[in-house]
C-alpha cells in the first residue's frame, strides 16, 4: 500500500471512529470533550500515531496485546478517561523490549500503530528522564536486594506457580518462544543479585545500540549515575528493572523536549 493510501485509509478509520465517540457522547450527554484526552498521558506500544490521532483510530481490538512478546501491552480499564480497551504500557510493571519484528505493529488492523513505522529508526513512545538520583544504587554503593529481582519473577505470567515462587526458571527447548524471551530476561538479571554497583539499568536496555540511549557516568560525590542519551525511545524496559525506581519515561516527549539541543541534563 502506498504511503498515501496508507494515510487516507487511516485518516477514514479515524473520521468513523470519531463519529462513533462523538455519537456515544451526544447520546448519553455525560461526556465532555476531555473524555478523549488520557489523564495522565499513556505510554502507548511502540509505532503509535500522535495521540489525538491514536485515540481515533485505536479500535480496542486487543491485537497488539496478544502478540507481544512481553505481554508489556495493557488494555484500559473502565477507570481509563479515554474509554475501555485503549492501549497502553506500564512500565514500572512491564517494560517494552522492543522486539525486531515488532509484532504489535503488524497486528493493529486500523493503522493507530503505523505499519510503516516497524522499525527502530521511527520508535518515539516518550523519553527517560532520572527522577530520584539520590536512591540510585550505583551512586550510593548498594547491593541490589533480592527483592528487587524477585519483584520481576512476580509479574512474568509465563512462569508456573513453581518458578515463580522459587525464583529460578530453566529454559528448555519445548518452551514457546515467548517464554524462552521472558526467561531469558530473568537469567540476565540473576548476576546482579547482591551485586555492586547496580547497572542493570544500561546494561540490559534493549536498543539496539544501548550506550547510544543510556550509559553509565561518574556522580558528583561519588559513585555513578545513569545518562539518558538521544537514542532514547521511551520504551520503559529500564524503569521496570530499576530496584529503586529511580527512572520514569515521559510520554511522546523527546530527547531535545527535555534536555535541549545540546543534551543539557535537567534530571
Amino acid at each position: 500500500m502506498s504511503a498515501a493510501a496508507n494515510k487516507k485509509r487511516r485518516q477514514f478509520i479515524q473520521q468513523m471512529t470519531g463519529l462513533g465517540v462523538l455519537g456515544l457522547a451526544a447520546a448519553g450527554g455525560i461526556f465532555g470533550a476531555s473524555y478523549l484526552k488520557a489523564e495522565p498521558l499513556r505510554l502507548r506500544p511502540p509505532g503509535a500515531v500522535p495521540e489525538e490521532e491514536f485515540i481515533g483510530l485505536c479500535i480496542k481490538c486487543g491485537q497488539c496485546l496478544q502478540v507481544c512478546p512481553y505481554d508489556a501491552i495493557r488494555l484500559e480499564d473502565i477507570d481509563g478517561k479515554v474509554g475501555v480497551g485503549m492501549a497502553y504500557i506500564e512500565p514500572r510493571d512491564r517494560g517494552c523490549y522492543l522486539c525486531d519484528a515488532f509484532p504489535c505493529i503488524l497486528a493493529c488492523p486500523s493503522g493507530a500503530l503505523d505499519h510503516e513505522h516497524d522499525s527502530i529508526e521511527f520508535v518515539h513512545m516518550g523519553i527517560a528522564v532520572v527522577k530520584n538520583p539520590g536512591a540510585c544504587l550505583a551512586k550510593t554503593g548498594t547491593p541490589v536486594p533480592d527483592e528487587a529481582i524477585d519483584r520481576i519473577y512476580d509479574h512474568t505470567t509465563v512462569l508456573s506457580a513453581a518458578e515463580r515462587s522459587s525464583h529460578h526458571v530453566e529454559i528448555s527447548d519445548s518452551d514457546p518462544e515467548k517464554a524462552k524471551l521472558q526467561k531469558q530476561l530473568l537469567l540476565k538479571l540473576e548476576k546482579y543479585r547482591k551485586e555492586n554497583p547496580c547497572t542493570i539499568c544500561a546494561d540490559l536496555c534493549p536498543y539496539p545500540e544501548p550506550l547510544k540511549a543510556i550509559g553509565m557516568v561518574k556522580a558528583k560525590g561519588g559513585g555513578l549515575l545513569p545518562e539518558i542519551r538521544e537514542a532514547c525511545v521511551g520504551c520503559g524496559a529500564c524503569v521496570e528493572l530499576c530496584p529503586t525506581d529511580v527512572i520514569e519515561i515521559i510520554p511522546r516527549k523527546t530527547y531535545a523536549d527535555i534536555y535541549g539541543e545540546k543534551g543539557e541534563h535537567h534530571a
